[in-house]
């Protein structure tokens, strides 16, 4: 068919064809690019793991821990945008732990409440505390802790993907 076309149909027929392979190398390298990107992404969510530590028995909160003893932090930003802070109170064993009113902090899957004696929760002495309860707004966790342990900081960590959102740490911790 093209051979009794005219040549300027020709020279536009081999521009589309050219055109078209171009645009189709373009499209399968986009494609691979996104799969390979997708793999990855795979590959370090699977191998994130999450800190490793005990889970808080959580207590009652029949009885309210006296506020003498209580050591306030002010949330600071580690990796999400957050306000807010901080109160733990620990008393024979049982600790409380009060997040303020004006507490937001940024989405993310997973976040999670942990006590350590250091910034990280992979190092130290941690406590999982439990799941974020809300990203907004007061809410208390009252708990059992080690009585050989003085925590000094609230770490609110992404689990899913090993990161940390945010944290508070509490100076002359109980």
């Amino acid at each position: 068919m093209l051979a009794n076309s005219s040549p300027d149909r020709r020279v536009a027929h081999a521009q589309q064809h050219a055109s078209d392979s171009t645009f189709n190398r373009s499209v399968r390298r986009s494609r691979f690019a996104t799969y390979v990107l997708f793999a990855a992404t795979l590959l370090a969510c699977s191998s994130a793991v999450p800190p490793t530590a005990p889970d808080a028995v959580p207590v009652t909160p029949n009885t309210p821990i006296p506020a003498a003893g209580a050591v306030t932090g002010a949330f600071t930003r580690t990796g999400y945008a957050v306000t807010g802070a901080a109160t733990l109170a620990i008393e024979n064993g049982v600790a409380q732990l009060d997040f303020s009113a004006d507490f937001t902090i940024g989405q993310t899957p997973g976040p999670v409440v942990y006590l350590n004696t250091t910034k990280n929760p992979n190092t130290g002495q941690p406590l999982r505390i439990g799941a974020l309860r809300s990203r907004t707004g007061a809410q208390r966790y009252t708990f059992q802790v080690p009585s050989d342990t003085r925590y000094s900081w609230v770490i609110i960590w992404c689990d899913p993907f090993n990161v940390a959102m945010a944290q508070a740490a509490l100076p002359g911790a109980p």
